[in-house]
């Protein structure tokens, strides 16, 4: 289990939740943007006490971001 955390454009964390596997922490990423359509949302999970960048809603292809065996790829 991993903690993910999600930041609006301006910088604020809006949520923070320890989830299960990296396929639902994008679900609840895409869930948790108050805007879908607004750009600059981040997604990033705490590796060993450090917050690594996992996705952003920049419009990337929502097929990368994360690779489950060796975690993010961003």
């Amino acid at each position: 289990m991993a903690n993910y955390r999600v930041i609006n454009p301006v910088g604020d964390v809006v949520a923070t939740k320890d989830i299960e596997n990296a396929e639902d922490a994008y679900s609840w990423f895409k869930e948790s943007q108050e805007d879908n359509g607004e750009l600059g949302w981040r997604l990033e999970v705490d590796h060993d006490g450090e917050w690594a960048f996992v996705d952003d809603s920049e419009g990337t292809d929502d097929s990368k971001g994360i690779d489950e065996s060796t975690g993010p790829t961003n």
